[in-house]
């Protein structure tokens, strides 16, 4: 009887996650998401659901075979490109731009963008696709500045003894009052900083290397290709537990203006 009501009780419990679509704070794996072919292009699912700040919050990655040109469907939500691999040439509107690996677009609601692998193997990027709980604000967005690339090998780049850093932007968005995204490189034993806690929810996503990342009152590891998201209020930490040096993104949204 015992053993009845515990597996009915997390029948209920996984039956109310399906019916809000959380997304949990955790480590979202690249390499055990299932590929599927997509068109041309082969996706990986790694993360969708909503959460406190965003209604519609969903991750994926397009593998675009050497030499073929990917053009996807105009988005009404706005989208963060991020380039895993390969050299890829991406038309945003009237700008076109060959960039590699840790490379990013901002794509506003409505923007046209393509992709076109200029590598001789498979190139993979991110398509990392939100919608704000807040209403969308295009005025606010286009008033900030239009949709852009950012070339990896054009970021300016500031060096620390725990590593180094680079500011990718910093910027109000059509969904939020605040967006920002930077890159940070870890050396080995080094800890970007203590385990803390704010407001904001946050998103990591590993660009190379590993890292150890604390997670409430937990530690979990995060390989190249994993993202990491930490939900509003959590306890959160990454460190470099490797023998050599590792590269991530950090990204937040601020929806409120006292973020």
């Amino acid at each position: 009887m015992k053993i009845f009501i515990a597996v009915l009780l997390m029948a209920s419990s996984l039956c109310a996650i399906a019916q809000t679509n959380e997304v949990h704070s955790g480590v979202y794996s690249w390499s055990d998401s299932k590929p599927e072919k997509s068109g041309v292009v082969e996706k990986r699912q790694m993360l969708k659901g909503k959460t406190l700040d965003l209604q519609h919050f969903e991750i994926h990655t397009l593998t675009l075979p050497p030499g073929k040109t990917y053009i996807p469907p105009v988005n009404d939500d706005e989208q963060l490109i991020v380039v895993k691999s390969g050299n890829i040439k991406l038309l945003l509107k009237d700008t076109a731009q060959t960039v590699g690996a840790g490379s990013i677009a901002l794509v506003l609601a409505g923007d046209k963008i393509s992709f076109k692998n200029q590598s001789a193997t498979s190139s993979t990027w991110y398509v990392i696709n939100y919608q704000s709980v807040n209403a969308v604000n295009k005025q606010r967005g286009y008033g900030a500045g239009p949709s852009f690339i950012k070339n990896w090998d054009e970021l300016k780049v500031n060096v620390s003894p725990k590593g180094e850093s680079r500011s990718l932007f910093d910027r109000p968005t059509s969904m939020f009052e605040r967006f920002e995204v930077h890159a940070t490189a870890l050396n080995p034993g080094y800890a970007s900083h203590d385990p803390h806690t704010h407001r904001v929810e946050e998103l990591i996503l590993m660009l190379t290397g590993d890292v150890q990342e604390t997670i409430s009152q937990d530690k979990f590891n995060a390989r190249e290709g994993d993202c990491i998201y930490l939900q509003s209020g959590i306890l959160h930490g990454p460190k470099n537990i490797s023998n050599k040096q590792c590269y991530y993104l950090a990204i937040q949204w601020h929806n409120l203006k006292t973020d």
